[in-house]
């Protein structure tokens, strides 16, 4: 298994929840976050605005995801 630089893996989540995830070869997980943005980005602007809290909150949580699974993957 390579090891993954974190520094692309933080900017890739930071571009779209999901996306570092992916990168650190949680794929699984990276799918499921990147999913539930999109549902809530569409849930935003037609239901209701709460719904980007929780947008913000799946970003917050692909965010440390992300930086976990890297330093996972590079045995830190």
């Amino acid at each position: 298994m390579a090891k993954k630089n974190l520094i692309i893996a933080m900017i890739l989540s930071v571009i779209w929840s999901g996306l570092g995830l992916i990168y650190a070869e949680d794929i699984k997980k990276g799918i499921i976050l990147a999913v539930l943005a999109v549902i809530c980005y569409i849930l935003m602007y037609t239901v209701s605005q709460i719904f980007g809290m929780v947008v913000f909150i799946v970003w917050i949580y692909s965010l440390y995801a992300t930086y976990k699974q890297v330093k996972a993957v590079n045995g830190e």
